[in-house]
């Protein structure tokens, strides 16, 4: 896994002071980097991205630390569909390649939040906090190859790497005053 970036819209519902609802709409683009060493002096790697599309449901609970700043916690679900499946080829050559493949029906996810909260009634609400996303199960599977156009050495049916998707992410938000 490489650095990566998310960018959204959260919609939140106020049930009472202390308890809200959120949900909304996510586009996740992660970034990875597969490389190949062996012992007969074959060295590259590939560079891909993984894009997806989530729909977070969360349960939120605040607390009241001062005038203007509160603690939020919140726990929930998600469900993701990724855009499409991938292949790349060699930085050196286009010898090496891999080929991933997305689970097809998207996944679900399990999310946790923790941060602080700016309140105000004119300038709105300015959120700053980190998030945990931790798939169920892997949400794709990638095939390295090596072909060399004297033989080809396709790994498939012998060799892949699951891609289990969690990641933590550190979140600037801001909500509009109502």
């Amino acid at each position: 896994p490489k650095y990566s970036n998310s960018f959204g819209m959260i919609l939140r519902h106020e049930i009472n002071k202390t308890f809200s609802i959120e949900s909304g709409l996510n586009y996740i683009q992660r970034n990875y980097t597969l490389s190949i060493n062996n012992n007969i002096g074959i060295e590259d790697l590939t560079a891909f991205g993984i894009r997806s599309y989530e729909v977070p449901v969360q349960f939120l609970t605040y607390v009241r630390t001062s005038e203007f700043w509160y603690l939020n916690v919140a726990f929930g679900i998600s469900h993701n569909v990724l855009a499409s499946d991938i292949v790349s080829n060699g930085e050196k050559e286009n010898s090496y390649s891999q080929k991933t493949y997305r689970k097809n029906g998207g996944y679900r996810a399990l999310l946790a939040n923790l941060g602080m909260e700016y309140r105000t009634q004119e300038k709105g609400r300015y959120y700053i906090g980190a998030s945990l996303h931790r798939p169920w199960s892997e949400i794709s599977r990638s095939y390295p190859e090596y072909n060399d156009g004297n033989s080809q050495n396709n790994f498939n049916e012998n060799f892949y790497i699951d891609i289990n998707g969690n990641f933590i992410t550190i979140d600037f938000r801001y909500f509009f005053t109502e």
